[in-house]
């Protein structure tokens, strides 16, 4: 059958279909590489030192955690412009409109600016990780998450602290003793 036969809705419908399958593949495909990764660095981990080893997997995870986000959201915006490109909107335009409005939002959204950055500084100069055991600003606890805007605390009475990475000025981390 050739595809002149099948109806206009129908070629659409399986050009949608194709493009969310490719995206859902790839972020599942992504996600088999991280694991994997973070598999090789568990091995690896287990010939140094106990304390390096356990440095080693809790950056890990903060990157892996931050790098899987990342990736996400670029997926699904980028599976979001392809999907309306096919219904005929004309993506040129969102986009204009798109990197206006992040501009704007940019001005108005300093803070947030500011807790990315930090977050990134936190995570490339190793300030703390996953499975530390910190105290922020008065917080102590175990990280939980890291991620650019927030951190993510749980302190011994079980509360789940997010403290944006911005806001953060003081770090003592008991988990990075004799380094």
């Amino acid at each position: 059958m050739e595809l002149g036969a099948i109806p206009d809705s129908l070629q659409l419908a399986l050009r949608i279909l194709v493009i969310l399958v490719a995206a859902i593949g790839l972020r599942i495909a992504l996600k088999i590489v991280a694991s994997r990764l973070m598999g090789r660095l568990k091995a690896q981990s287990q010939n140094g030192s106990a304390q390096a080893s356990e440095r080693l997997l809790s950056r890990s995870a903060t990157i892996a955690s931050i790098t899987n986000n990342t990736a996400t959201w670029a997926i699904a915006i980028t599976t979001i412009v392809m999907v309306l490109s096919e219904l005929g909107v004309d993506t040129g335009a969102l986009i204009a409109v798109t990197t206006i409005l992040g501009a704007a939002l940019g001005f108005g959204g300093q803070t947030l600016v500011k807790d990315v950055i930090s977050g990134i500084f936190i995570v490339f100069e190793d300030q703390f990780g996953v499975g530390d055991q910190v105290n922020l600003d008065g917080v102590t606890g175990k990280i939980e998450a890291v991620g650019l805007r927030v951190t993510q605390v749980r302190d011994a009475e079980g509360t789940l602290w997010y403290l944006r990475n911005g806001e953060i000025l003081k770090v003592g981390n008991a988990s990075q003793r004799g380094k």
